[in-house]
């Protein structure tokens, strides 16, 4: 069956307001007749109203920058997304309209995929729709775990990507997606991701581990090595599964699948919340501009 895969189109970062400023000096009379204690005034005269512009330009300009600064960094709380027969789901909507893909994430074991999803706001939305599924267990205080269930996690996955769809009808990509995972969700995303190409054809895998994959795992990277279109592996240089995610590497590298590897200095088994945009704004953006 060859795939159809949906082709995204370009994203363009928007840049940063430019600054204005305001500049002015008093010319220095020359001649004047007038007491030296007359100059002063003149003075002031011409330094009020130079004053006043200056104000009035910046009354204008720090509004307009600490706007912008709210925007990009304060996302506020994600929406909750309707999932038949699961628990809700966490999502954000993209940043432009018209169809874009999904940036489905997948928590580790005791995360917490409100506060997951809303770090992922800040680097993703640009992209497409950040969506973010809980998984079965619920370990309380809003944490969760997927008890290693890729059965259960692909029915998670599915319905999630399903109700988003049929809540915005065309603005959701259904085929050529974005797949990031983390720690226990990496488990969950290598074997979904494996399986189904058509659908997550694009990964981020953060502590990717050679573990997770078994048995036919050659024999499917191989006859689907032309679907993967792009994987990035995240692991900090800390954690211990640093030396299996090259190995992970290694494998993909085999059958030629596009694949990017960086073993992050002075960071353990975590993603830190503030380095969002610094971490993962470019794997993001190499993987949604893959055709």
């Amino acid at each position: 069956m060859t795939p159809v895969v949906a082709t995204l189109e370009k994203l363009d970062t928007p840049a940063l307001p430019a600054g204005r400023g305001t500049g002015g000096g008093v010319i220095a009379r020359k001649g004047c007749s007038k007491p030296d204690h007359d100059y002063p005034r003149a003075g002031v005269r011409r330094i009020v109203p130079i004053f006043l512009a200056l104000a009035a330009a910046l009354a204008c300009v720090l509004p307009a920058r600490s706007a912008w600064a709210k925007g990009s960094s304060g996302v506020g709380d994600p929406l909750h997304l309707e999932v038949a027969d699961q628990a809700d789901a966490y999502y954000y909507k993209p940043r432009v309209k018209g169809l874009r893909p999904v940036l489905m994430f997948l928590h580790g074991r005791g995360g917490n995929p409100l506060e997951d999803c809303r770090k992922w706001a800040k680097v993703g939305t640009q992209f497409g729709w950040v969506v973010c599924p809980q998984g079965p267990e619920d370990r309380g205080d809003g944490t969760r775990a997927w008890n290693n269930s890729v059965p259960a996690g692909k029915a998670i996955m599915e319905a999630t990507l399903h109700a988003l769809r049929d809540k915005y009808k065309g603005r959701v990509q259904l085929r050529g997606n974005v797949l990031i995972g983390f720690s226990e969700g990496a488990f969950i995303a290598m074997q979904v991701g494996l399986h189904d190409p058509v659908t997550w054809n694009r990964w981020l895998i953060l502590a990717a581990n050679d573990q997770y994959w078994w048995g036919d795992t050659e024999q499917l990277l191989h006859e689907n090595r032309h679907r993967y279109k792009r994987v990035y592996l995240f692991t900090g240089e800390n954690d211990e599964v640093a030396e299996s995610t090259v190995r992970v590497g290694d494998e993909l590298k085999k059958e030629r699948i596009p694949v990017k590897i960086r073993i992050a200095p002075g960071v353990g088994h975590e993603i830190p919340g503030d380095r969002m945009v610094t971490n993962y704004r470019r794997p993001l953006l190499w993987l949604v501009s893959a055709k």
